[in-house]
C-alpha cells in the first residue's frame, strides 16, 4: 500500500477557494435579508413638485427674519419660533421629522403656532440619531420651506 502525500500548495489553494465560496454565500444570504426601502414611496410625484420646493426654499432664504428651530435635549422637545408679527393664525403648514436611515419612523405634525408664535414638539420616544426637520408653511398665499438637521440623543 502506497501512502499518497498531499502537496501543501494544493491543500492551501483548496482551502482558500472553499473559504471564498463560503464567505460569498454567507454575504449573499445576509444582503438578501436586508430591508431595502425607498426614501420616498411616491418619489416620482415628489420629483414633479420639486421645482415648487426649490422656489419655496428660495423664498424662505430671502426672508430677513427666518423661523428658528431649537432642539432642547434636556426637555426632549423641539421648538419652532417665528419672528414677531401681529397675528400668527394666518400661518399654516406642517413639520416633518424625516428619519434618514428608516422612512418608517418619519413623523408629520401640523404647524399650529401659539399666540407667541411658537410651537413645541416633543421628541421623546423618537430614535436617537440624525433627523432632518422639514418646515413648510404658507403665509399670505405664498409657500415657504426650510430644513435643518437634528441629532437626537435619547
Amino acid at each position: 500500500m502506497v501512502k499518497r502525500k498531499i502537496h501543501p500548495w494544493a491543500l492551501g489553494i483548496s482551502i482558500v477557494i472553499v473559504v471564498f465560496l463560503v464567505a460569498s454565500i454567507a454575504l449573499t444570504v445576509i444582503i438578501s435579508q436586508e430591508d431595502i426601502h425607498l426614501v420616498q414611496e411616491d418619489y416620482y410625484e415628489k420629483d414633479l413638485k420639486y421645482q415648487q420646493e426649490i422656489d419655496s426654499r428660495k423664498r424662505a432664504e430671502a426672508l430677513e427674519q427666518k423661523p428658528e428651530i431649537i432642539l432642547d435635549r434636556t426637555a426632549q422637545s423641539c421648538s419652532i419660533r417665528f419672528p414677531e408679527r401681529e397675528r400668527y393664525d394666518a400661518i399654516g403648514g406642517e413639520v416633518t421629522f424625516f428619519r434618514i436611515s428608516d422612512a418608517a419612523h418619519d413623523r408629520v405634525i401640523p404647524l399650529r403656532l401659539g399666540e407667541d408664535g411658537k410651537q413645541y414638539i416633543s421628541v421623546s420616544g423618537m430614535a436617537s440619531g440624525q433627523w432632518v426637520l422639514k418646515l413648510k408653511w404658507n403665509e399670505g398665499g405664498r409657500e415657504f420651506s426650510m430644513e435643518q438637521r437634528l441629532y437626537l440623543q435619547n
